[in-house]
C-alpha cells in the first residue's frame, strides 16, 4: 500500500517533548492493565504492595511545600469499602534522589496498624481503622533494596481517613479510601491489542479506509474511563521543600554542595539537570523472615527486601516485557537501569533519516496528514512540528532511564511541564498522562513499515529498534494502531488540547490532601458526584 504524503510545518517546538513513545515499545503479548496497576505476575496476587501509581507535585496553595503520593489496592470496588486496608506488613517508602546517581539520599516511609474492618485500638470510630506512622524524609541507614525503617528524624503518626498535623517540622500526611485518579480506556486498548477493533474512535482514513472504533456519542466523546467508579488506597505526605532542598544548597554560606557531602562530583548533576530537581520514585517491601504460629499473630523479622517499585508510569507495564522480566525488575533499583532496562526502550526518529525513505520525525508527520488522525474528530493535531531537531536516536533511552519521576521544585505547581523532565514535571492527580503518551508516541518512535510501500520507515530494519508494522493496516505490533490518534477520546473533544486535566469522573478536593473522595457504596450519592455503579464498557 502507498499513501500520498504532505509535508507540513507549524506546531511550536517544545525541547522535552521527544521522550514518550512508551505505548509502543517492542512486541505485545497480553492485556493492558492501566498504569501499574496489576502489573506482574506476583503483585497482581499482592494488591496490598503492588503500586499503581506514584504523584509529586508542588502544592498548588503553598509552593514553598511538596506533596507526594502513593496508590495501592487497585480496582477497589466501593460495596466493600471496609475490606481494603494499607498492609499491616509492608513498608511503603518514597525515596528521593537530590544528586543525580539514582539512588535514594533520603527516604520517607509509613507503615499501618490494624485494619478497616478490624480497627486498631487507637482509632475510634467514626474515623479510620488503621494507624499509620510516617518516618522522614531522612537519610536511610542502608540504600537499595534491603532496607530498614528509620531511627531518627521526623515523625507524624495518627489515624486514616484525616489530615495528620501539620508536625513540629511541618510535615502533614492523609491515609485512606479515595478515588482512583488514573483515566484511561483500558476496555478499548485492550480491543486494539487483541485485533478486535483497529483505533479508539471509529474513522475512515483516506488512506487505510474504515478503521474499527467506539462511536462519537452525543457529549463528542468516545472513550470509557475503565477506571470509573472505582476506589484506591492512597498515601499522601507533604513535606517542606526545605527539608528536601535546604536552603543553603547548594555551596549557601559556610556550607559546599550536597553533592560534595556524598562524594559525588556536582557537575552535571546526572538525569537531574540542575540544582533544583530531584528524582522520586515508590517502593514497597515485605520483611525477609515472617514467623507463624497457631497461637499468635505472625512475627515480621528482618530487614525489609523490595517487592515492587514505581517511577514513570506505565514504564514498567509497557516497556518491561515479556511478563517473565516484571518481578525481576520490581526488586531491582534504578541504578541498575540503565543496564537492565534500557534495552527494552525503542530508538526515537530524527532530523537524519536511518533506512533510506525519509524516515525522519519529519516523515512521520507526513505519514499522520495522509492517514487523516492529524485534526479532529478523526484525531488530535500533532504537538512537535516536522521541522523538530532531535539528532539522537537514543533520546528515549536517556530520558526514561532510570525509571525515576523527576520534578524541578522551582517550576510553578501549575506547569504540566510535558516532557522538560522525564514524561512531564512531577505528575499531578489530574495530569492527562495517557493522552501525552499516545499524542506523542506516533511521532517519535521508530517503526518498520511495510517493504516497498514506499512509506518513511519501510526501508532495511537493519540494527534500527523499531516497531513492526510490517502489514497495513493490521500491523503485527498493534500498538502502532493504538497511538495512531493520539487520545483515547475520553474527554469532550474541545477539552483534548488541555493536557493538565484528564476528564476524571469525580472532582479533586482544591486543598490537601487534594485527592478525590472516594466513591459512595452503590445507590448512595453522597459525596457526589460522581460514578454511582460503574460506566458501560460498550
Amino acid at each position: 500500500m502507498r499513501l500520498q504524503l504532505s509535508r507540513r510545518s507549524g506546531v511550536p517546538s517544545i525541547l522535552s517533548l521527544v521522550l514518550i513513545a512508551l505505548v509502543v515499545a517492542l512486541p505485545w503479548g497480553g492485556d493492558v492493565r492501566g498504569a501499574d496497576h496489576r502489573d506482574s505476575p506476583l503483585s497482581s496476587e499482592d494488591p496490598t504492595a503492588d503500586i499503581n501509581d506514584v504523584y509529586v507535585f508542588v502544592n498548588p496553595a503553598d509552593p514553598s511545600k511538596v506533596i507526594f503520593a502513593m496508590t495501592v489496592n487497585g480496582f477497589a470496588v466501593p460495596a466493600v469499602r471496609s475490606t481494603y486496608s494499607f498492609g499491616t506488613d509492608v513498608l511503603y517508602q518514597f525515596k528521593i534522589d537530590t544528586t543525580g546517581d539514582a539512588r535514594e539520599e533520603l527516604v520517607i516511609q509509613a507503615t499501618f496498624d490494624g485494619f478497616e474492618s478490624l480497627r486498631d485500638s487507637r482509632c475510634p470510630a467514626p474515623g479510620g481503622g488503621q494507624f499509620v506512622t510516617v518516618l522522614g524524609p531522612a537519610k536511610p541507614a542502608k540504600l537499595g533494596a534491603e532496607n530498614y525503617t528509620l531511627k531518627k528524624g521526623p515523625e507524624i503518626d495518627g489515624c486514616t481517613n484525616a489530615v495528620l498535623g501539620p508536625s513540629a517540622d511541618g510535615i502533614r500526611v492523609w491515609a485512606g479510601l479515595a478515588n482512583d485518579p488514573f483515566v484511561v480506556d483500558i476496555g478499548q486498548f485492550n480491543r486494539i491489542l487483541g485485533g478486535v477493533q483497529d483505533v479508539f474512535r471509529e474513522v475512515t482514513s483516506p488512506a487505510l479506509g474504515p478503521l474499527r472504533g467506539r462511536p462519537v456519542r452525543d457529549d463528542d466523546t468516545s472513550g470509557v474511563d475503565s477506571f470509573g467508579g472505582f476506589n484506591t488506597s492512597a498515601l499522601i505526605v507533604e513535606v517542606p521543600i526545605a527539608l528536601i532542598l535546604p536552603p543553603a544548597r547548594p555551596g549557601g554560606p559556610g556550607k559546599p554542595p550536597l553533592a560534595a557531602l556524598h562524594n559525588k562530583p556536582p557537575a552535571g548533576r546526572g538525569y537531574l539537570g540542575n540544582d533544583t530537581t530531584i528524582g522520586v520514585w515508590g517502593t514497597t517491601s515485605r520483611t525477609k523472615i515472617q514467623k507463624l504460629s497457631t497461637r499468635r499473630d505472625p512475627r515480621d523479622l528482618g530487614p525489609y527486601i523490595q517487592v515492587q517499585r514505581m517511577g514513570h508510569q506505565v514504564f514498567k507495564t509497557v516497556f518491561v516485557v515479556p511478563s517473565q522480566f516484571k518481578d525481576p525488575f520490581n526488586r531491582s533499583i534504578p541504578a541498575e537501569d540503565a543496564v537492565f532496562a534500557a534495552r527494552f526502550v525503542p530508538d526515537a526518529l530524527t532530523t537524519t533519516d536511518n533506512d533510506g525513505t525519509d524516515n525522519t520525525i519529519a516523515g512521520r508527520a507526513a505519514v499522520l496528514d495522509a492517514v487523516g488522525v492529524t485534526a479532529l474528530p478523526s484525531g488530535v493535531p500533532l504537538l512537535l512540528p516536522g521541522s523538530f531537531g532531535n539528532t539522537d536516536p537514543n533520546l528515549l533511552r536517556k530520558v526514561l532511564i532510570p525509571d525515576v519521576l523527576r520534578i524541578d521544585l522551582a517550576l510553578p505547581a501549575t506547569d504540566v511541564g510535558v516532557a522538560s523532565n522525564g514524561l512531564q514535571n512531577g505528575r499531578r492527580f489530574g495530569d492527562d498522562v495517557i493522552d501525552i503518551l499516545l499524542r506523542l508516541a506516533r511521532q517519535l518512535a521508530d517503526v518498520k513499515f511495510p517493504t516497498g510501500s514506499g512509506l518513511p520507515g519501510s526501508g532495511a530494519l537493519g540494527t534500527r529498534r523499531a516497531l513492526d508494522c510490517s502489514v497495513l493496516p493490521a500491523c503485527p505490533d498493534r500498538r502502532v494502531l493504538a497511538v495512531l490518534q493520539g487520545t483515547d477520546f475520553i474527554k469532550p473533544d474541545d477539552q483534548l488540547g488541555d493536557l493538565s486535566t484528564s476528564g476524571d469522573d469525580r472532582p479533586f478536593r482544591p486543598e490537601f490532601p487534594f485527592i478525590g473522595f472516594a466513591h459512595p457504596l452503590p445507590g448512595n450519592d453522597t459525596p457526589a458526584p460522581g460514578t454511582v455503579g460503574f460506566p458501560p464498557q460498550q
